[in-house]
């Protein structure tokens, strides 16, 4: 279909837009609400991977957009419902397309560490095991690391803190803070490695309180 990763970016819009027509063509189609969250956290996710990209110097901008609107293509079901793991179902369906650079991103956002705690993830256990299997040979690079840290700095369309999305995700999935603390420590990691590479405080130029 499409040659890999390098795809432009009204060529990941539309592919963007068929994720959320395939969803809502399916019994679990998204609510008014969910979609909107849907493309607002995609949308400015991916704006944020692009004005970090940026500020670094040597990572590629544009693809750093592309990978953060596509980072959920998984989406494309509903993880409750359908007892799917969001970030191995975005892993095959980019694979389809031969867009292996985003399958890969598809997984690697979600795990910071890749020997990950199964019992820290409600979804389908089966699905996280092949994702663990899988990140067993991959090496993380800067685009992982950047939609990692893209990833967390917006809750459902929010540009927050890492703190605050953690607080979220607590909240949302019923998970205790405490089992949380080594993840926020190791995205804190993060943050200040992109701080050094952009020469400025990530939280200052995205206007993060």
């Amino acid at each position: 279909m499409i040659k890999d990763s390098f795809i432009t970016r009204e060529e990941a819009k539309k592919i963007f837009e068929e994720i959320i027509q395939v969803r809502n063509n399916s019994l679990y189609s998204f609510s008014e609400n969910m979609e909107n969250n849907f493309r607002k956290h995609s949308q400015i996710v991916g704006s944020i991977a692009e004005e970090i990209a940026k500020k670094t110097m040597y990572l590629n901008s544009e693809k750093a957009y592309i990978l953060g609107l596509l980072h959920d293509c998984g989406r494309i079901k509903d993880e409750q419902a359908e007892n799917t793991f969001h970030g191995w179902i975005g892993y095959l369906y980019m694979n389809e397309k031969n867009l292996t650079e985003i399958a890969r991103i598809s997984i690697t956002h979600c795990f910071y560490y890749k020997d990950f705690d199964m019992s820290l993830y409600p979804q389908n256990k089966k699905q996280l095991e092949h994702a663990k299997n899988y990140l067993k040979d991959v090496e993380y690079d800067d685009y992982d690391k950047l939609l990692q840290l893209a990833d967390m700095l917006n809750d459902m369309g929010k540009t927050c803190s890492i703190e605050y999305r953690f607080e979220s995700i607590s909240k949302r999935y019923n998970i205790p803070q405490n089992k949380l603390i080594s993840q926020i420590k190791k995205l804190n990691e993060i943050k200040t490695y992109f701080d050094k590479k952009c020469k400025e405080n990530i939280y200052e130029f995205l206007n993060i309180k």
